[in-house]
């Protein structure tokens, strides 16, 4: 008996009369007398297709193939201006069912198939012709109905692997428990995830973005929760529901970066969710957050639900934390083709993982991000030199600020100078930057760390501390009096105090200044100085080897350097 499959075949031809007659006044609005043209190009046996004829004979050689294949191909320039975003996904999933009916043998469609067959088919069809919609809807109904009161609901494709998790199974509110509701679909596709060491291929599902919630353990997304505690008060952002938690972050991430976001988008909307996500049991999401914004976003111009593509791990945030966080470090850090991620929180991230947790150790760290060990310890001694300039200006951990200031690079190159010194003069350089940071003293950071590099380079760096550390004092004297609650009030105080930015800037001319002065007159002396050790090298045991040009040669070079040498010695005794 194959039911199922006589019942998706009377949904395939109730609904490719409309829609080929649909696809056929797209194609020719959008490309005039062309249009048919157009068609056999993008069909996959144009040859068996009429040459000419009147629209609804040439309209009538269409099967339902050549409708998804269409629609897919001409997407961008003419079907999505009169389809809803999610129709093209509906397309290529029933382009992909019709593809597995033709090729079924003598067996029958699996009863979720058929279902979710016909279901995708009404949900196409209500765009294009609503009377065959409610054909194909009786169709599904007594599809419906052959199953049962509790039908047994089997899975297809790839098979769902079994937690790992030290809690076991996630009982209450897993996404794995609406598989086969309108919540979680299963799709066709599957991506391969290596967690604790073991490499597993997931089937991916469509869930619903109401299910999804962003990670609140992500570094990044961490740092943004910082910054609005900061601003509203602690525990303001865990006391809203999932939507209005979800509506602030996301607008953390648009902000972040909205040249980024507007090409995924764009790109989304033209050829839909290309590479899947990684989703907790419970809808916390591990990977795919800007995607998920971009759904979003999308979301609010239409109606109908938008669905975030996604594998679903039965693994828990709390007691599977370390193994998911080297799982969200590969992803996101290790992986060929990196995300674009702020250098402030990778660094602050890796930070908190090895040195404040005490989560992952160093090797580990390293291990999963693809990196060396010298490069993550290098990362975490920048982060420490930004956590003391956030103590420094008394807003400890708010790591946002750091973002703003744009620091990283700053104290990036500042760790060779702080490597040349020792005690006194390594903790006093330090505390210039954070001075001349906080006070928007260093207008060209490049410039600044170059002249820096330069003093402690050629040792002339005395005078410049010494002036710094009069202007510190100073400093120190009028911020202490400021009550500091956020990164306003120290820029409010960069503003009021204006002259000591600009001392601490001349401060720096001054120094250069010297510097170069010092430089011009030890000048003559190390040319000199050069020049001697340069003769000095000179073996003389080849001159008689050599032929009587070239000692004619050398014997004028010297008379030459004799005449220099009175001339110097003349000048010099004349002053």
């Amino acid at each position: 008996m194959q039911e199922n499959y006589e019942l998706v075949q009377r949904g395939f031809r109730i609904l490719v009369g409309p829609l080929s007659n649909f696809v056929g006044n797209v194609m020719k609005s959008r490309y005039g007398g062309k249009w048919w043209t157009y068609v056999k190009e993008d069909v996959t046996f144009p040859e068996q297709k009429p040459a000419t004829g009147s629209f609804e004979e040439l309209t009538a050689s269409l099967d339902v193939a050549d409708c998804f294949r269409i629609i897919d191909i001409n997407w961008k320039d003419a079907f999505r201006s009169y389809l809803d975003f999610n129709c093209r996904s509906w397309a290529k999933e029933l382009q992909t069912t019709r593809n597995e009916v033709s090729h079924i043998g003598q067996s029958d469609i699996d009863q979720h198939k058929a279902e979710r067959a016909l279901d995708t088919m009404a949900l196409l069809c209500n765009y294009i012709d609503s009377k065959a919609t409610a054909e194909i809807r009786k169709v599904y109904k007594e599809a419906r109905s052959r199953a049962g009161d509790a039908p047994t609901v089997t899975f297809t494709g790839v098979a769902q692997p079994d937690t790992s998790s030290a809690r076991g199974e996630l009982k209450k509110g897993s996404l794995l428990h609406k598989v086969d509701t309108d919540a979680v679909r299963r799709t066709q596709l599957t991506r391969k995830v290596t967690y604790g060491g073991k490499t597993e291929v997931y089937p991916v599902y469509q869930v619903r973005l109401d299910q999804l919630y962003y990670n609140d353990q992500n570094d990044r997304i961490a740092t943004w929760i910082s910054r609005y505690e900061a601003e509203n008060g602690e525990g303001t952002l865990s006391s809203l529901d999932t939507n209005g938690f979800n509506d602030i972050i996301e607008s953390f991430i648009v902000d972040s970066n909205p040249d980024a976001n507007s090409r995924t988008q764009k790109n989304i909307e033209l050829v839909g969710q290309r590479e899947p996500g990684v989703t907790l049991a419970d809808g916390r999401i591990v990977d795919g957050n800007r995607r998920f914004t971009c759904l979003r976003r999308i979301q609010e111009g239409t109606s109908e639900p938008l669905y975030f593509e996604t594998v679903i791990m039965d693994v828990d945030i709390h007691e599977d934390k370390k193994q998911i966080k080297l799982l969200e470090i590969a992803i996101q850090h290790g992986e060929e083709k990196k995300v674009d991620y702020n250098l402030i929180d990778y660094a602050i991230g890796t930070y908190r993982d090895t040195e404040v947790t005490g989560l992952l150790t160093v090797e580990e760290y390293a291990h999963s991000a693809n990196e060396s060990v010298a490069e993550v310890r290098k990362r975490i001694s920048i982060a420490k030199m930004v956590s003391e300039f956030l103590e420094y200006i008394r807003l400890p951990e708010q790591y946002y600020v750091a973002r703003e200031y744009q620091v990283y690079s700053l104290f990036q190159e500042m760790m060779a100078p702080l490597k040349q010194l020792d005690g006194g003069d390594k903790e006093q350089l330090k505390t210039i930057v954070f001075n001349n940071t906080m006070m928007k003293a260093v207008p060209d950071q490049r410039k600044f760390i170059r002249d820096i590099k330069g003093l402690v380079k050629n040792d002339s760096y005395r005078s410049y501390f010494d002036d710094q550390k009069i202007l510190a004092d100073e400093l120190r004297e009028e911020y202490s009096q400021v009550e500091v609650r956020s990164k306003f009030d120290v820029d409010k105080f960069a503003e009021d105090n204006k002259t000591i930015a600009e001392e601490m800037q001349q401060s720096m001319e001054n120094a250069l200044q010297s510097t170069r002065a010092k430089v011009l007159k030890a000048k003559p002396a190390e040319n000199i100085t050069k020049s001697v050790s340069l003769l000095k090298d000179i073996d003389t045991k080849i001159f008689s080897k050599l032929q009587r040009k070239d000692k004619a040669e050398i014997l004028d070079g010297l008379d030459e350097l004799s005449q220099i040498v009175e001339d110097i010695r003349s000048q010099i005794d004349e002053l």
